[in-house]
């Protein structure tokens, strides 16, 4: 991530490390202690009770176990901005993923080499100019016209809000165009979805889809795109019947309810007239939708998935030069259930 030599971007490691969240004072949240699930030098996952923590800027305290003749334990001291957040239904935590971000006196140099089995990298010198050759005025000279070349040579920078405009648009055109082919054919879809306890939703295929987008006023006859919003439902053309007792009818009701699913109930109470068993009844439907909004402060654009690719959300940050054919062709896959992550090319940069 940001200000971390490349050749440091370790693989991540299953590291079970504990570690605290602290958020901005502002906010009103409390210093959560948790664990990390896997730890590499750009970032980490952890499991939280909140769930709508995806572009927040947190200070993570990792405490590193003491490891005999190498190193004592201590805490390392870091700033991450987190980029992704996932929930399966049934699952009371939320997963999130966590990018570092350079601040001064952080540890992420002491993680890396650390991650890597290296020495702690000492920290880089600029070589001194050879004033026996050359004076300083002639050196700062030189350096100041080196400067201004670079300068020159770069091109033209676009705005952040131009960037998320126009990766929205490439976006919407796509899946406008995805679903209006697959509202021709209605093909199958290859897999099935699953809740804990409840027959599988299977054999079911494509019934509608569609995209839609909506846009800002920002200045005298422009408009930027501030969302896209892909919905789609897959049927099974049957009907789910089930019962259960109470309490786990009670159970059973969050769960459709927290799947979107539409489900109807008939309640069989005793004499005393307490609920004993309840009788449901739901269509084998997914309403599935992806939602793409600009993030215009961090110049970023956000994904937040329901349904898609299985029960649960996604919420992801995305760079929008991540935003291409390619892609986009990646995340189709990834809503016909090929994959039950989004691919690299869409986490480029985020």
């Amino acid at each position: 991530m940001t200000g971390i030599p490349q050749r440091r971007q370790k693989s991540r490691h299953s590291l079970r490390w504990k570690a605290a969240i602290a958020f901005d004072p502002a906010s009103g949240r409390p210093v959560v202690h948790t664990q990390t699930q896997d730890v590499s030098a750009s970032g980490a996952a952890i499991f939280t009770d909140f769930g709508d923590l995806t572009g927040s800027v947190v200070t993570l305290l990792l405490a590193i176990p003491e490891s005999k003749g190498k190193h004592p334990p201590r805490v390392l001291k870091m700033r991450a901005r987190v980029v992704s957040t996932m929930r399966t239904p049934g699952m009371a935590k939320h997963r999130h993923g966590l990018a570092f971000v350079r601040m001064p006196n952080d540890g992420l140099d002491e993680l890396a080499a650390l991650l890597a089995g290296l020495p702690e990298p000492e920290p880089p010198t600029a070589p001194p100019p050879d004033l026996s050759t050359v004076s300083r005025l002639e050196w700062m000279r030189q350096r100041a016209q080196e400067k201004l070349a670079e300068e020159r040579a770069k091109p033209p920078e676009t705005p952040p809000a131009a960037l998320i405009d126009e990766a929205l648009k490439k976006a919407y055109t796509y899946l406008h165009d995805f679903a209006t082919q697959r509202n021709v054919v209605k093909p199958g879809y290859p897999k099935s979805y699953g809740i804990a306890g409840v027959p599988e939703f299977s054999g079911l295929a494509w019934e509608a889809g569609h995209a839609n987008f909506h846009t800002r006023t920002v200045g005298y006859k422009t408009k930027y795109y501030e969302r896209v919003i892909f919905q789609f439902l897959l049927s099974g053309g049957k009907q789910i019947r089930m019962a259960r007792e109470y309490p786990a009818s009670d159970r059973l009701k969050n769960l459709l309810v927290d799947c979107k699913i539409d489900f109807t109930m008939q309640e069989t109470r005793n004499p005393r007239g307490f609920v004993e068993r309840v009788n449901f009844e739901f269509p084998c439907k997914v309403a599935a939708s992806i939602l793409l909004s600009a993030e215009p402060e961090d110049g970023k654009i956000m994904l937040h998935a329901s349904n898609v690719s299985g029960f649960g959300t996604v919420q992801q940050l995305l760079a929008p030069e991540a935003i291409n054919d390619a892609s986009l062709n990646e995340l189709s896959g990834f809503i016909l259930g090929e994959t039950k992550v989004l691919g690299p090319l869409l986490l480029r940069g985020a």
